[in-house]
């Protein structure tokens, strides 16, 4: 029998996906809060001879993203903290079209939580991969908010309590 070789499917854009294995990869998650920097938030203006400042800050800034999430499977909180961040956006899905059309043709290797790369925010914003030697970026999908994260390590990932509310759910008659 002669086996050919077979091309890659053709993906628009030249869009890649790559597996990022979290608890969670494959959950219905649910964007709750996102915190991003630590330290002083000031502003420094010499030339109107003053700065502002919010009150009980620490010193130093951090480039730290910290971004959570409720998973249903799990019935728990799942927060993601990011050191040393490049850049990261948070948008609709109705903003990722490129990426969910790529995903057509070569389906995504999870769910929620999955690596990308090629895409027009990629091209648009090289300078931000570039800067931290960074292929792809992480994603953290949901059915509407979407979180995308260029940074040069993986997240530490935790589940932490949540508090379940039973419904009673009565059958249709």
């Amino acid at each position: 029998m002669d086996h050919q070789p077979t091309d890659p499917p053709e993906v628009p854009n030249g869009i890649e996906f790559a597996p990022w294995n979290t608890v969670v990869e494959s959950d219905d998650l649910h964007m709750v809060r996102l915190r991003y920097g630590e330290g002083p938030s000031k502003v420094d203006f010499p030339s109107d001879g003053f700065a502002l400042e919010l009150p009980g800050d620490e010193v130093g800034r951090t480039s730290r993203l910290e971004a959570t999430f409720l998973s249903r499977e799990k019935r728990a909180a799942v927060v993601f903290y990011f050191e040393n961040v490049s850049a990261f956006r948070v948008l609709d899905e109705h903003g990722l079209l490129d990426i969910w059309n790529a995903s057509m043709h070569l389906p995504r290797p999870a769910n929620s939580t999955f690596k990308v790369r090629g895409h027009k925010w990629q091209e648009e914003s090289f300078l931000s991969w570039e800067m931290f030697d960074c292929k792809f970026s992480l994603m953290i999908a949901t059915n509407w908010d979407c979180l995308e994260v260029v940074t040069a390590d993986e997240p530490r990932v935790e589940l932490k309590p949540a508090i379940v509310t039973e419904y009673r759910v009565e059958s249709e008659r």
